[in-house]
């Protein structure tokens, strides 16, 4: 499984790959509704199920036509940094452009290919539940932006209608689908221009040996998971070199051990 090389072409030259319609028309309305209720009515959920990835959303998490892309682009030992969940109504945006450049050196949102191998440091995934057009303020990328030398010129970094770089570019998917990104591709979420509400889960996903975003998924939402997708909120490392031989933090050494590794530590 893994990349098409139609798949890899197209992430090495833009920073983005859609696969569409990935998830059946029962899963993408049971997400939407716990999305709803945790945005318009969370008491009315069990506190396991008051934040993504939980529930209906659980399935997000080590989905298999997601698992393999990230694979392939990230490593076999992969760990989910962040999720979350957006409700965007319309004329509401969700961020500026940011990111492209020379940040591809990065260890952690860094961007190279050696040898057909595509190495790619975080890949936000965004697991749209609304259909989306080009025009209607969907998830904006830089194209090629992953793989700039030079820092992000201003000039290109307008969503202003009449003053938008020319390698802007967004995507048309049906509900269902699952857009990847490399996180060092310049994007934004442009003012949202539909009626409909644009419903998503972004998960952001890394290599097993580093840390980025401090984690703010609740406690409870995780204890509440299998320990199947409990082991992609693991700690990071790789191994530990106390013990004789040395333990390597597996999936299958997570899952099979009783003693919680996951670093659910929401101190400030």
């Amino acid at each position: 499984m893994g990349l098409t090389e139609e798949e890899r072409f197209r992430f090495d030259l833009t920073g983005f790959l859609i696969r569409p319609a990935i998830l059946t028309s029962a899963e993408i309305t049971e997400i939407r509704d716990q999305i709803y209720h945790i945005r318009h009515d969370v008491e009315s959920l069990p506190p396991e199920h008051r934040a993504v990835p939980s529930g209906p959303s659980s399935v997000l998490i080590d989905h298999p036509k997601v698992i393999d892309v990230l694979h392939d682009i990230i490593g076999p030992d992969i760990r989910l940094e962040n999720s979350y969940c957006v409700w965007r109504r319309k004329g509401e945006a969700h961020g500026d452009l940011h990111g492209g450049g020379p940040q591809q050196a990065d260890p952690i949102f860094g961007y190279r290919v050696r040898e057909g191998r595509i190495h790619a440091g975080m890949v936000r995934v965004v697991f749209e539940l609304t259909d989306v057009g080009k025009e209607d303020g969907g998830t904006h990328f830089i194209v090629g932006s992953h793989k700039s030398n030079f820092p992000m010129h201003p000039d290109h970094l307008s969503l202003e209608p009449g003053k938008r770089s020319p390698f802007l570019m967004s995507y048309d998917c049906p509900a269902g689908s699952a857009v990847f990104f490399t996180e060092n591709l310049c994007h934004a979420g442009p003012m949202w221009q539909r009626e409909e509400p644009r419903v998503t889960v972004l998960n952001a996903y890394a290599h097993l040996a580093t840390h980025w975003h401090r984690l703010t998924v609740p406690p409870e939402v995780i204890a509440g998971l299998p320990r199947e997708k409990q082991a992609y909120f693991r700690e990071p490392w790789i191994a530990d070199f106390r013990t004789r031989p040395a333990t390597h933090n597996t999936m299958e050494r997570f899952i099979n051990n009783d003693e919680s590794s996951v670093n659910t530590d929401h101190r400030p």
